[in-house]
């Protein structure tokens, strides 16, 4: 059997009754597109495409739309947004091939300085790692960059340990320079503005960017932040690790293939949003072949959906789950800091799922507190792993989960 995506209106299932109609987005509380730019107008001699960007985006004002040609811009840093932008293709924008960086002097969790081969390719506000091997256990959290100086990078703060509690980095120890598509620091106006992408392809290039598989390395776009990000007829391909991380995004008729890590990863701090501020919706777009690196790896790729900090608070239907990881969503759990409110609020409903190796989650916590108004049913399930959950849903009786064809 094969799903059949017919220009996003709707998914059929063949051999199955059940059709998924077309569902429009809740309206996004954003001003229409204006005063539309062209990303060449402002390119001059010399200038690389993220200098272009950048050149174009000190221009622009809220609600502004910046025009991308039809062809391939290669960024070499990550674009750091603090307006809100109309971005609009046809265009493929892609990160340049991953450059290895070495410490020419050994460092330690306390470091705050590093002394390295080369820096020739970093800038102030880049952020980097150090990496002891190519899973998430060898590697640090990012740092920023403040300031470049011969061959010594100032960083924003110590270096500390790795995720596998590694304190000591010695001379040779690899560091990599982080690249965002697109990073949105905040937006001017809560809840009414937010950047939006527009028939735009993000390719990860992933083949020449695998020195590490750590999660939070080369995200492709990092929206973590009250007002609502746009993605609509977007497709994101070759994604080295995480593909979205943010919340409050608006998904639509996008695709997702061909992803080492997840194609969204849910998280927003609990301590920028109330609970009723947080929603997520994505409509109508295709995983296929996501989350292919497994999580023991990765350290945070478990779902094609994956979960962090308040990851509930989202609306899935009409989406099709080709061939996806080892699981199609992230684990379900309470609220565990004072940074997240949990992974409550998931409407699950009317989705395609054709993954033989898949679960339906990573799992379901038994860490007390509450989860509630989860809904993962009535879904078109072709082929799947099918797991008993009943022990932990008897613990959790706001919590459905039904794992057969239109149950």
């Amino acid at each position: 059997m094969k799903i059949i995506l017919y220009c996003s209106i709707f998914l059929v299932a063949c051999g199955h009754d059940l059709v998924i109609p077309y569902q429009p987005a809740p309206a996004v509380l954003s001003k229409p597109p204006a005063n539309y730019q062209s990303i060449e107008s402002f390119r001059k001699p010399g200038m690389d495409d993220y200098q272009t960007l950048m050149a174009a985006y000190d221009s622009l004002k809220d609600g502004n739309t910046l025009q991308f040609e039809n062809k391939t811009y290669t960024f070499s840093h990550t674009p750091l947004l603090h307006k809100s932008i109309n971005f609009v293709g046809p265009a493929t924008i892609t990160r340049e091939n991953q450059i290895t960086y070495s410490l020419k002097i050994g460092a330690d969790e306390n470091s705050n300085f590093l002394i390295l081969n080369s820096t020739d390719g970093i800038i102030a506000n880049d952020r980097i790692i150090a990496c002891l091997n190519q899973q998430n256990t060898g590697a640090t959290q990012l740092r920023f960059v403040l300031k470049v100086s011969g061959d010594t990078l100032f960083l924003d703060s110590p270096l500390k340990k790795t995720f596998g509690n590694e304190s000591s980095y010695p001379a040779g120890t690899k560091i990599f320079k982080n690249i965002n598509f697109f990073y949105l620091i905040s937006t001017v106006n809560f809840p009414g503005t937010g950047s939006t992408f527009t028939n735009l392809t993000f390719d990860g290039n992933r083949d020449n960017n695998n020195g590490s598989f750590t999660w939070n390395l080369n995200t492709g776009i990092l929206s973590q932040n009250p007002g609502y990000t746009v993605y609509r007829n977007c497709t994101f391909i070759n994604s080295p690790n995480e593909t979205i991380v943010g919340h409050n995004a608006r998904i639509e008729n996008c695709i997702f293939k061909n992803l080492n890590g997840s194609g969204f990863h849910t998280s927003i701090d609990r301590l920028i949003v109330t609970e009723q501020q947080i929603h997520s919706y994505i409509l109508n777009s295709t995983f296929e072949n996501t989350n292919q690196i497994n999580t023991r790896i990765t350290g945070h790729s478990e779902g094609a959906i994956t979960h962090s900090n308040s990851g509930g608070y989202y609306t899935a239907t009409g989406d099709a789950f080709i061939n996806v990881g080892e699981n199609v969503l992230g684990i379900l759990y309470p609220s565990v800091s004072v940074n997240d409110w949990g992974t409550s609020n998931i409407e699950f409903t009317g989705n395609a799922i054709n993954s033989d190796s898949s679960k339906i989650v990573f799992g379901i916590s038994s860490l007390p507190g509450t989860i509630h108004d989860v809904r993962i049913e009535r879904n078109i399930i072709i082929s799947m792993k099918v797991t008993n959950l009943d022990a932990q849903l008897a613990q959790r009786p706001d919590i459905v989960i039904k794992q057969e064809n239109g149950e």
